[in-house]
C-alpha cells in the first residue's frame, strides 16, 4: 500500500505588510495624535518613507478632518508663552514654540488662526506673521496707503490660511499661503461729527509686497472697541465693536468690503 502526500502548487502567500498600498491604508486609520504616526515612521526606512509621503499626509488630514490641538498661546503684559496640552512623554516643551530674540516685547499679538500668529511691530511700522511649526517669520511693512493717510497705528488685524486646493483641512497650514487683514481708525475730519472712519487693507503672501486698496466705513465714536479678536465665519471676518452691544464690523474677504451691523 502506497501513501501520497498532498502538496500545494500555489506560491507562498506574501506578507500583507509588504504591500505599500495596504500599509498606507493601515496607517491612514491610526489616531491623529502625533505619537502614533511618529511611532510608525521609526519602524524602518520604508515605513518612514511611507509615513512622510506628502500625498499620504494629505489623505491622512482629510480622513481625520481636524488635526489634534497641541496647545495654546497666551500673550499678557508683553509676555508670550505656549501651553502644551499633550501628556508626557509627547508633551511639547513650551520653549519649542518660543519667538526668536528679535521678537521683543515691542511686538503686540493681533491674532492666531490656522497655525499662524500675527504680530504688530509698531516701532518698525510692520506686521509679522510667524509659523511656530517651521519657525519662519514673514515681515510685511505697513500698507503704503496708511502712511499717505497718516495712519501710524494698527488697531486690529487677522491672519488666515489662503490655501485654495480642494480637500484642504485647516490646522496643518504651515506650507500654505496666508492672508493678513489690518484695521485702523481715526476721527472724522469734521470735528462736529462724532464718528470714526475705519480703514482696512488685505495682504496675500501670493503677491509679495502688495496690499489691496483701502476700504472704509464710518462707525460711531463710542462703538469702537479695539483691539478685539476677529471671528471667521465662512469667508467673512467679524469684529465685535462693543462688549455690551451686538454691533459687529464685517469684512468680506471675497468682495473686500466693510460693513457695520
Amino acid at each position: 500500500m502506497s501513501h501520497r502526500r498532498l502538496s500545494s502548487s500555489s506560491p507562498e502567500l506574501a506578507n500583507p505588510l509588504d504591500d505599500d498600498d495596504l500599509l498606507h491604508e493601515i496607517m491612514l486609520r491610526l489616531p491623529p495624535q502625533p505619537p502614533y504616526l511618529l511611532r510608525a515612521s521609526i519602524v524602518s526606512k520604508r515605513w518612514r518613507r511611507l509615513a512622510t509621503d506628502r500625498k499620504f499626509l494629505h489623505r491622512f488630514r482629510i480622513h481625520h478632518r481636524k488635526p489634534p490641538i497641541l496647545g495654546d498661546f497666551s500673550y499678557q503684559r508683553g509676555k508670550f508663552s505656549f501651553r502644551p496640552y499633550l501628556d508626557l512623554p509627547y508633551r511639547i516643551p513650551p520653549e519649542r514654540f518660543s519667538l526668536r530674540p528679535s521678537g521683543g516685547k515691542q511686538w503686540s499679538c493681533l491674532d492666531c488662526r490656522h497655525g499662524f500668529l500675527l504680530f504688530d511691530d509698531r516701532i518698525s511700522s510692520q506686521v509679522i506673521v510667524w509659523d511656530p511649526i517651521t519657525d519662519d517669520l514673514h515681515i510685511v511693512p505697513y500698507p503704503l496707503q496708511f502712511h499717505e493717510s497718516r495712519i501710524v497705528l494698527i488697531q486690529s488685524g487677522a491672519v488666515l490660511c489662503a490655501a485654495a486646493d480642494q480637500g484642504h483641512v485647516h490646522g496643518a497650514c504651515h506650507s500654505s499661503p496666508f492672508k493678513v487683514v489690518v484695521l485702523c481708525s481715526f476721527p472724522h475730519k469734521d470735528e462736529a461729527v462724532n464718528e470714526l472712519i475705519t480703514f482696512a487693507s488685505i495682504y496675500s503672501s501670493d503677491t509679495v509686497g502688495i496690499w489691496s486698496d483701502l476700504v472704509s466705513t464710518t462707525l460711531p465714536w463710542s462703538a469702537i472697541m479695539f483691539p478685539i479678536r476677529s471671528t471667521l465665519v465662512g469667508n467673512t471676518l467679524h469684529w465685535l465693536l462693543e462688549m455690551n452691544t451686538t454691533d459687529i464690523l464685517e469684512f468680506a474677504l471675497d468682495a473686500q468690503r466693510q460693513a457695520g451691523c
